[in-house]
Formats: C-alpha cells, structure tokens, sequence
C-alpha cells in the first residue's frame, strides 16, 4: 500500500460520522435488527451476534471534517487534576468531552417502558432556508449534545427500578390532582422526554393532569426543544392528561403562576448541572428551593470533575434545608451497579482524605486501547487514546444521581 493511501485512510478515519445505537434488552442478537433515521432516511442494522444488552454500537454513516474531542494538552493523572484545577479549567475539560455534531443523538430509554424506545434527538435546529428569525444565542454552547450523565438519568428513570420508583413517588403524591414536573439546564430534553416517557407508562387513575417542563436559556435552545418533544413525544396524542412544554429560564429567576406566585413542582430533575462554576451554584439552589413542592423531590445526576469544588453545592443546599442522598434503588440495581459503580457520598467522593474515595480510585479500572489502567492514573492523553465504548466507560464511573 502506497504511503498516499495510508494518509488518506487517516484522514477518512479521523473524519468519519458515527450513530451510537444502544443494544436494548430483549432482542436476539443475530436476528433482530436496530433502525435508526439519519438525514431524513431510516436505516437499518442487524445486531451482532457476540452483542449483549447495554453494549453501544458504533456506526458509520459519513464523514466530517470536525474531530471526536479536541486535542487535550495536559497530561497529568486524574487524581492531580480532580485537585488542581480552577473554576475556568472545570468549564474547559467540560466542552472537550463533546462528540462529533451528527446532526441527530440517538439515546435509547430504560427497559421499564411497555416496549422498546429510542429517542431521536436534533442537535441544532432544522436548515429549511425560509426562517428569517433571528434566535438569542445565550448560552455556553454545551445545550447541544447528550452528556453521559444524562443519558444515565434518562436510562435509569425508565428502568423497571425508575418506573418503580416513580410509582412509590406518585402515591406518595395522593390527593394531588395535577402532578408537575420540571428539568433544569434540558439542553436537548434528554431526561425531561425520558421522564415523559416514564410517567406515561404508570397507571394513575386519580391524577387527571400532568405538566412536565423543561427548562434552559436562549431562544435557540428552546426552540430545539420545542422540536425534540414535538419528534419524541408523539404519544401525546394519546394520553390526552400529559402536557411536555419548553419554558426559559435562567438560574435565579422565577417560573409564576396565574396568581404571580412561583409554581410548585413535585419533581424537579436535573444532570451535569454543576460543571461551570460555584457563582452559578447559588442561583441554582434558589431556583430549586423556589420551585420545589413542600412534598417534593430533586433527583440530579452528577458527572464529577472538580469536587472540591462541587462538593460547595452540596454545602450551601444543607444550609438551605436540601439534604441530598446517594439514590439507593438507583445503587442497588444491576442494570447500573457495573456501569456506575460508584457508592461515595457528596463529601467523600474525590476527597484526598477520604480512604473510601482514594480506595475507588485505585481499584477502579477502565481500558485504554485494551490495556487495564486504574482511574486514579488516567492522564487526559490516556482519554485522548479511548475508543467510544472506553470513554462512555470511563465517564460513567465518574457519575452519581443524589436525590
């Protein structure tokens, strides 16, 4: 092979589009085939014989000229960096894990639901060239991809452990009517539309209503949402009792009422909400407290980064009288016990002092290019040379959903 192949064998590579599709449960490698729509046709692939439930299958269907993740610079260990980094480097090491902008993220839903669901997520709005309208940009530019905590919170609110769960909360709920619930930070509407999904699919003939809203900053954003309900929401033609809007707002402000008065939810949901800096942790934490029903229930789903300074969300909401606790049904089901393995509490977890912590990082392995390495000695060259199955691998061992 001539030395000009090569390169533009590198080049093809370097620039491929791939589609991750997630092997649901109950199907039969082989034999059943997963569809997925790209660029407006539907597509179809068998499922690999050797493939078992959960495992992520990576698709080309083009080529582009943007990279997987920017090259990273620094190549210091992890246990340096969950210690040495300032507020700015946390918001950095945030925008380098984005994913190629495909056009379309594909998120496939718990194995709770009655059947089989893939969400089909738009990552930036249709080009129909007939728009004039100009949308307000606000925003740091992370609303427009799936996060791996969010695809985990959205997984795991559809898993039989999440339907159960919000079960227990809906009779817990009894004599409400109306049940109302909202995601802070929704970006594409990944858990918000799963949480749709979620609710749904559970009986509840004394509720007549639900008001599910989720909630971001910018024009643009929620009008990508509006198209992201409006595609995976298609069941609302049906059950006539549930509402999933998009709403603005910004940390800090208010959601009022007919009556001016903030509305009161009793689910209020939120991942990878933390990420930027702690100016932003005080706003968040009034939003959550003016918003929360009495009765009510956070669930949030955290991709550590920097915990010593996450670890000040969590302190300033014990001021506020918002106790947060590992979700134990979330911990204790097998679906997520080998992909999230982690069972610290918020002021254990990346705390040097902590022996718990420093023992999970020790003996946590992941893979990079198939050599064992623990989590404590990833280098962000390491995360440089993951393949996307390693690095989904490596990110959810650094998630936890507290409620």
């Amino acid at each position: 092979m001539s030395n000009q192949s090569n390169d533009d064998d590198d080049d093809d590579a370097s620039n491929a589009i791939y589609i991750n599709l997630t092997v649901p449960p109950n199907v039969e490698p082989g034999v059943d085939s997963l569809t997925f729509e790209y660029n407006g046709n539907e597509m179809e692939i068998l499922i690999p014989e050797d493939s078992v439930a959960g495992d992520v299958l990576r698709i080309q269907v083009g080529n582009s000229s943007s990279h997987r993740r920017d090259a990273a610079t620094k190549s210091s260990s992890l246990m340096d960096e969950l210690n040495g980094l300032e507020d700015d480097d946390v918001n950095d090491t945030k925008l380098v894990q984005n994913n190629v902008r495909e056009g379309v993220a594909t998120v496939t839903l718990g194995e709770g639901l009655k059947s089989t669901v893939t969400l089909q997520l738009l990552e930036e709005l249709p080009k129909n060239g007939s728009s004039s309208t100009v949308f307000d940009r606000e925003g740091d530019g992370t609303a427009n991809c799936p996060w791996p905590s969010g695809i985990v919170l959205a997984q795991s609110l559809t898993s039989k452990m999440g339907i159960e769960y919000l079960t227990k909360m809906l009779k817990h709920s009894e004599g409400d009517e109306s049940i109302d619930c909202m995601e802070l930070g929704s970006g594409l509407g990944t858990c918000g539309i799963a949480l749709a999904h979620a609710l749904a699919s559970i009986e509840t003939p004394s509720i007549t209503s639900y008001q599910i809203v989720l909630t971001d900053r910018g024009d643009e954003t929620i009008a990508l949402l509006r198209e992201n309900i409006d595609r995976n929401c298609t069941f609302r033609s049906a059950n006539k009792k549930l509402s999933v809007t998009p709403h603005p707002l910004t940390w800090g402000n208010e959601l009022l009422t007919d009556c001016s008065a903030p509305k009161k939810f009793n689910c209020i949901i939120g991942s990878d909400l933390l990420y930027n800096s702690r100016e932003s942790y005080e706003p968040l934490l009034n939003t959550i407290q003016q918003h929360l029903h009495p009765d009510g229930t956070v669930i949030l789903s955290v991709r550590w980064r920097k915990p010593e300074l996450e670890r000040e969300f969590f302190r300033k909401a014990e001021k506020l009288g918002i106790i947060f606790v590992n979700w134990k049904e979330f911990e204790e089901c097998e679906s997520f016990k080998g992909r999230c393995p982690a069972r610290l509490n918020w002021s254990e977890y990346g705390n040097p002092e902590s022996e718990c912590s420093n023992e999970y990082f020790l003996k946590t392995n992941v893979s990079v290019g198939n050599v064992t390495k623990s989590l404590a000695a990833i280098t962000e060259d390491d995360m440089e040379c993951m393949n996307d199955e390693e690095y989904a691998s490596f990110e959810e061992k650094q998630i936890q959903i507290y409620v």
